[in-house]
């Protein structure tokens, strides 16, 4: 369908460009204690998922009668005879196309943007990937996909079923229009959108074909769209300076502690990383198999379960011959709250008195951010910055979780931990 493409790609850069948001840091503190204080919290079952997919197939509906407003050409056929897997040069993501479409790449810095078309254009296949250090819960994909179809709302004949929530996480929307296809005929384009988020990283895919010929196509594009994969740990844009790496806990490949004793359990269950304090008053630190360095960042999902605390840290390291523990951690709880603190010789300093933060989601999957840079500490919960301070206490060691409760069995469930070091 000529002319439905440019439009299509100037709103998936607008929206791939939406969202952002912003903070204020707050000053710290310097006040040495034993251990934070408790507080009641709520408890939270929730379990986030290691790789939300879609699981709808592309649908037929709403499904108008066609509009012809030539009788001079007949609607060619989209043909579909064989798929090949497309491999993003970074390896952000892959996906099955039809051979023979053609390929256009917009990509930004803000998005992996592709476009693939039949021959005679009356068909498409929309691939968008943006980052979101947020992580957006089930309604804010929904709004998003729902802005970004409603931009179609001026097209001749335009209609949308309701936004569907599906189980694996994502949001599936059923739209349509009329649009003029190859030879000047007028024509039905029913649209499929999917929207999900998988780590920092949220793909929209939109499948267009003409109404008519939808049903012959199906099975076809269920086969596209199961063949979608996205990696969190590639970023947008390749940048030399920095090293990531990724545990998504879909395997033990980082040697993270696993084990199941009277007072800590800690199991990598159906690709989360489960940790439950088990014995009252006690924290808990575990690191990957990961060098001792000055200058990194660690990120994760983190999910509390009970009256805890979760978080993680940085420049961790274990004395010798003390078995003594120094690192910078923050954390969050159960409701909206936040604390930062130093360890030296096992002995706290408050660096952030607890405090509330409304980026902080209660009972939901938060992604939190903890950065060293030289005497520099930055602490983020779903992209806001929430707190910037200098300590000079603890110059290097490795990147952690880190865990605490209070007066009954509580923990935590990690998902998609990121650690970035420079090159």
């Amino acid at each position: 369908m000529r002319n439905t493409h440019p439009l299509m790609l100037a709103l998936l850069v607008a929206f791939a460009l939406a969202g952002c948001g912003g903070g204020t840091a707050q000053q710290p503190t310097a006040t040495p204690e034993s251990r934070p204080t408790s507080t009641p919290r709520p408890t939270s079952t929730p379990r986030p998922t290691s790789t939300p997919r879609p699981t709808a197939v592309p649908t037929a509906t709403p499904a108008p009668t066609i509009a012809t407003g030539s009788s001079s050409g007949q609607l060619q056929p989209v043909v579909i005879d064989r798929l090949v897997t497309f491999q993003h040069p970074n390896g952000l993501f892959s996906i099955d196309v039809p051979t023979g479409w053609n390929v256009d790449d917009s990509s930004t810095d803000a998005a992996a943007l592709y476009l693939w078309t039949d021959e005679a254009e009356n068909a498409l296949i929309i691939v968008s990937v943006s980052e979101s250090a947020e992580q957006l819960t089930q309604n804010e994909l929904q709004e998003r996909l729902t802005s970004f179809v409603e931009s179609f709302s001026g097209e001749q004949d335009f209609s949308m079923d309701p936004p569907e929530q599906l189980r694996s996480g994502g949001v599936q929307i059923i739209w349509s229009y009329t649009a003029q296809a190859s030879g000047g005929v007028q024509a039905r384009l029913l649209a499929n959108s999917f929207i999900y988020q998988n780590g920092d990283k949220v793909s929209l895919l939109t499948f267009g074909i003409p109404n008519e010929q939808f049903d012959d196509l199906k099975d076809s594009l269920n086969d596209i769209l199961n063949s979608y994969e996205v990696d969190p740990s590639v970023p947008l844009s390749a940048d030399s300076t920095v090293n990531r790496t990724v545990y998504d806990f879909s395997r033990d490949d980082g040697n993270w502690t696993v084990e199941d004793t009277a007072s800590i359990r800690a199991a990598i269950v159906n690709g989360t990383y489960d940790i439950t304090l088990r014995d009252t008053d006690i924290y808990y630190l575990t690191a990957p198999d990961f060098d001792s360095t000055t200058d990194l960042e660690v990120s994760a999902d983190v999910l509390i379960v009970g009256d805890s605390r979760a978080g993680v840290a940085v420049r961790y390291r274990v004395g010798t011959p003390s078995d003594t523990r120094d690192y910078y951690t923050c954390w969050i709880d159960g409701n909206n709250s936040y604390g930062c603190f130093v360890s030296v010789n096992d002995r706290w300093t408050t660096l952030q008195e607890k405090t509330s933060a409304s980026a902080i989601k209660p009972g939901q999957v938060n992604r939190v951010a903890l950065r060293a840079e030289g005497n520099r500490i930055t602490f983020s919960v779903n992209g806001v910055e929430l707190q910037t301070f200098t300590d000079r206490r603890v110059t290097n060691g490795q990147p952690a979780l880190y865990l605490e409760n209070f007066s009954t069995e509580a923990g935590a469930v990690y998902d998609n931990v990121v650690i970035t070091t420079p090159k």
